[in-house]
């Protein structure tokens, strides 16, 4: 099969074709189509494949292609489910979802800029690029990026798109390559195409991309963070810049309106927020624990003398275990208290704790409810902690633990 003629190489704003069908298949579950030429971007460079529609004008029949993919250099068009596709040899028309298109052009030429933005002022070369529906993303061979390097590329970056430099996409031999400073050798061998921005980047590359840099708009750095060593820098260009503004715009408005402050006060009102949602933690901190304090007296009071010792039996199946040991130390700091304490919301936790004069041994009382269990745990004789098992079997260990303690 011959390989398809990318049509977009030549002409990025092609939006309308003819081309004649030369293979039907099923592609991934989905009907494809592989035509003789074709404008449509197949997947791939870290830009996604372009939408939009396939015409059979003669049999007023449109197919909607969802995804275009290639393979070794056929172009295939995945189309939407279909009782009938075009013959062999049809003519169609393509049409491409253009919004799509010029979206991908805008983010893809930012990316360039971008890149050689980062390299230009603080010598942080990207070595790979995604784009999504919502998403944009650089990652940058460096082990940490300040705020002010940040803002350095992004500056630098808009100052090249607003000086509207030239675009233009060529193929070159081999030969060729020598002479043009590529910002990283080609993955491919033969004729190469390069995507060159004025005089400040050239790339080998197969994507679409606008005739001027002014096209892109605007590049606006969104956020970074450290991912797998390196750092992975979001941003947006063109339309997603204007469609970012007005999201953060919404959510900043929305949130000074629930503040009671203009939108430039926002960070001095959740400042202050934050410092009374700290006190108000701390002090419900400390009414936990008094009242874990007294409920755990409350418990010893309770309890039976038997043979001098007072075992105290508690689950709380949702207290840490700072506050199960907590609580134990309580009932083991009264006169023959022995404290079994259990707790856990997603794992069992046990705590044992025993008053000197108890004359028991908290390490073998967890042993015999974690016999039980089927937990592990360790401690010393005043106190021993453990945990894991089978919680169906919670209510056996903690009866087996306290007939190890009287």
């Amino acid at each position: 099969m011959n390989e398809t003629l990318r049509l977009y190489y030549d002409n990025s704003y092609l939006t309308e074709f003819t081309a004649q069908v030369i293979a039907v298949a099923e592609r991934d579950g989905q009907p494809a189509l592989a035509l003789d030429r074709s404008a449509f971007y197949p997947e791939g460079g870290g830009q996604p494949a372009d939408r939009g529609w396939l015409h059979d004008v003669a049999a007023a029949r449109r197919w909607e292609v969802r995804d275009v993919q290639s393979d070794n250099g056929v172009v295939w068009h995945l189309l939407a489910a279909s009782d009938e596709l075009p013959a062999l040899g049809a003519t169609l028309t393509g049409q491409i979802d253009w919004q799509r298109r010029f979206d991908h052009m805008q983010q893809h030429c930012g990316q360039h800029i971008l890149t050689a933005a980062f390299i230009a002022t603080c010598n942080a070369p990207t070595v790979s690029f995604h784009l999504s529906e919502r998403s944009v993303t650089i990652d940058l061979a460096v082990d940490e990026l300040s705020e002010a390097q940040v803002r350095a590329a992004e500056s630098w970056a808009n100052a090249a798109v607003w000086q509207n430099l030239p675009v233009h996409a060529r193929f070159v031999t081999p030969t060729e390559i020598a002479s043009i400073p590529l910002r990283k050798p080609p993955a491919v061998s033969g004729a190469v195409r390069v995507v060159s921005i004025g005089d400040i980047d050239y790339s080998a590359c197969g994507g679409t991309h606008p005739a001027r840099s002014g096209e892109v708009g605007a590049i606006a750095v969104l956020g970074w963070s450290r991912q797998r060593g390196m750092i992975r820098v979001e941003f947006a260009c063109g339309g997603r810049v204007v469609a970012a503004l007005r999201e953060r715009d919404l959510a900043a408005r929305t949130a000074a309106a629930m503040l009671s402050v203009g939108w430039a006060e926002l960070p001095a009102a959740v400042a202050r927020l934050q410092e009374a949602q700290q006190a108000l933690q701390r002090e419900l901190a400390q009414t936990q624990r008094d009242l874990d304090a007294l409920r755990a007296a409350q418990w010893y009071a309770q309890a039976p003398l038997i043979n001098g010792r007072r075992i105290v039996t508690a689950t709380l199946p949702t207290a840490s275990v700072d506050r199960l040991r907590a609580i134990a130390n309580v009932i083991a700091e009264l006169p023959g208290g022995i404290a079994i304490v259990t707790g856990g919301a997603e794992r069992v936790q046990v705590v044992v704790a025993c008053h000197p004069d108890a004359n028991a041994d908290a390490r073998a009382i967890l042993a015999a409810g974690m016999a039980v269990l089927g937990g592990r745990g360790g401690g010393n004789a005043r106190m021993a902690q453990g945990g894991g098992g089978q919680p169906a079997l919670l209510d056996a260990a903690i009866a087996a633990m306290a007939a190890q303690a009287a």
